[in-house]
Order: C-alpha cells, then sequence, then structure tokens
C-alpha cells in the first residue's frame, strides 16, 4: 500500500469505476498481480469430463497470440499476424475466496477446490460476432455491459483467462467479458520482447475496441494490468489523434491497474487525449515486486510504482480525469 500519508490524502475517489464494489476491485486486481509460482501455467481444457455443481463464467477471447500444437496451451506465445477468436468457461470453485485464485499445484485439477478452464472452442470473426452479440441481446436493455480486460507482462493465455475470471466473481460483474490477449512470451526474461508484442498488437485491439463500439452492447469498459497498460495507453492515444476514440460515447470507464509505463511516455500519451476525454482510473502501489523490476530492467520509474509527488503530478495530468487510487500489491 502506498504509505506516504500525503498520497493518501491525495487519493480519494467519489465512487468505485464501472459500479464494482472498490474493496473487490482492489482486493481481485491486487491478486491478479500475483502468479503461484508452483501452479502449471498451462491448463486449458483439463480437468473433470462430467458436469460439476458450481458457478461458472463464459470467457469470450480476442488474440493476436498463434494457435498452439498443445491443447493445454490452446494459443502461444508466438505471434499471429490475424486476430484469432475463441470462448471458454471458467469453472468457479465452490469455496472461492475473494482476492485468491485458488489453483492446484499439478494437474489435474480439483473442481471442488481449484479454478477449472473448460469447453474451449475456436471461432471464426463471424461465430465470434454471433455468440457475443447473442449474449448481449440475452440482458435487458439498459444492462448490455461488456468488460474489455488486457492482461500484462509474462503471462500465459491460462493465466490471463483465470485472472479475468476472477475479476469477474469477485467484482459480481454482470456483464460480458471479454479477454483481449496479446502475445506474451510469459517469460521473466522476455520484457523486451513483450513490449514489442504489446505494441504490436495496437491495431488489432483497436479494431476489436471498434467493433464493441459499433455492437448492441449499452456501455463498455476497460480494465488493463501491468503492460497490457502500455497497448492499452497507446491505442487510446492513437484513437484520439484520429478523433475516433470513444466516438459512440458508450466507454464508461477505463481502469489503468499497476500500470508497467515509463512515467514521461505516460505524461506524452495523456497530453495528446482531450482532457475531457480522460476518465482514467489509475491504481498505484509503492510496494509491487514485478513494477519494481521493470523499472529496474527499463531504468526509468514505471507509473504504477510512485510516490506521493508522483501521484500529484498524475492528477495534475490527468487534470479532469477520475483519479489514482493505491492499492496493496501481493507480498
Amino acid at each position: 500500500m502506498v504509505d506516504s500519508k500525503d498520497a493518501r490524502s491525495e487519493l480519494q475517489v467519489s465512487r468505485s469505476p464501472a459500479g464494482f464494489t472498490r474493496r473487490a476491485l482492489l482486493a481481485s486486481l491486487a491478486a491478479s498481480a500475483a502468479t503461484a509460482c508452483s501452479a502449471p501455467r498451462h491448463f486449458v481444457g483439463v480437468g473433470p469430463a462430467s458436469e460439476v455443481a458450481g458457478r461458472s463464467h463464459t470467457i469470450y477471447i480476442a488474440t493476436v497470440r498463434a494457435p498452439a500444437t498443445d491443447p493445454t496451451v490452446f494459443f502461444s506465445g508466438e505471434r499471429s499476424p490475424r486476430i484469432n477468436f475463441a470462448t471458454v468457461n471458467v469453472h468457479i470453485p465452490p469455496n472461492h475466496v475473494i482476492g485468491q485464485l485458488e489453483l492446484p499445484r499439478s494437474l489435474p485439477p480439483d473442481p471442488e477446490r481449484h479454478f477449472v478452464i473448460k469447453d474451449p472452442q475456436i471461432l471464426d470473426e463471424a461465430g465470434f460476432r454471433s455468440v457475443v452479440g447473442a449474449d448481449a441481446r440475452s440482458r435487458p436493455r439498459g444492462q448490455r455491459d461488456a468488460l474489455m480486460w488486457i492482461h500484462g507482462f509474462n503471462t500465459t493465455l491460462s493465466e490471463a483467462i483465470l485472472r479475468l475470471a476472477q475479476f469477474v466473481e469477485d467484482t459480481e460483474y454482470s456483464g460480458v467479458p471479454l479477454l483481449f490477449s496479446w502475445a506474451s512470451d510469459a517469460r521473466i526474461t522476455s520484457y523486451v520482447y513483450d513490449i514489442n508484442s504489446a505494441l504490436i498488437a495496437r491495431d488489432a485491439i483497436s479494431y476489436v475496441a471498434s467493433a464493441l463500439g459499433r455492437s448492441s452492447f449499452d456501455k463498455v469498459d476497460i480494465v488493463a494490468h501491468s503492460m497490457g497498460n502500455l497497448l492499452a495507453m497507446e491505442a487510446i492515444r492513437g484513437g484520439s489523434q484520429l478523433n475516433l476514440f470513444d466516438s459512440t460515447g458508450k466507454l464508461a470507464s477505463v481502469v489503468l491497474a499497476a500500470p508497467d509505463i515509463d512515467y514521461e511516455l505516460f505524461a506524452a500519451q495523456v497530453s495528446s487525449i482531450p482532457p475531457e476525454s480522460r476518465g482514467f482510473f489509475v491504481l498505484i502501489s509503492s510496494d509491487d515486486r514485478a513494477l519494481r523490476l521493470s523499472g529496474l530492467i527499463a531504468r526509468r520509474p514505471r507509473v504504477g510504482d510512485i510516490d506521493a509527488g508522483g501521484v500529484r503530478q498524475i492528477r495534475t495530468s490527468l487534470r479532469k480525469g477520475r483519479t489514482a487510487v493505491p492499492y496493496a500489491a501481493p507480498s
């Protein structure tokens, strides 16, 4: 948690982004920053063949990862020249605790105790648009919400799916969750590869976001984590320069969690966005070890790992934006 009293006095919120409860939002995002080191990193479709009791969430996936030959990987860390589309269902264990991601130490997972990714399906774009649209239209008008989740550095597709499912469960999000997955190599030594993969995905995420805006959804929320914020901000900046950012007026909120972005780059990105469009929630922490590592590699401070003075500068940069909010990073 940010320790400075000055920082805490600066960081007040009038409401929670996207209607999520603040406690669940911050707990879930803090947990999403951690990966259980002893847990398997790929287990799409690994689990009991029979139905199991409990809740589940359908996760829609748009990705620029290349398809994998291993079905448990589903889509790899290799880059694809085209956008691929898929769906999965994620089973939530009956005794799930908010802020925790219950994973097995070895496969297969036990549905009584662990999250399970099941029913993977690869779709073409037309099929994907059809199932997402049907899900949206199955909800009453005024409640047709979509959430686009953008994962961070060193993340497999399985991990991204699970973190989004956990976020949906913990925040009691009732809309349609969509994962945009860029081609992270999922290795701590592949920082530069991951930065380039995120940047390569700019056109693809803009295409998907534009399609969401033109769809039957009433509003769209964006949640980005870690290096996913670099991709989100670059897409927003590009859209703003072309007067295309939120051209349909459906964007409800943008949550930037633990942004792994060079501080000066972030200031430049924000400056290109009209003040009235800077409705961002920036979640920060001064004790996030992953961001500390990123700062050491990049030799520059990251937006998500700043002190009280940095908080005040972010608020000044955003001006008409929402706020920056401290959160507890996982120990």
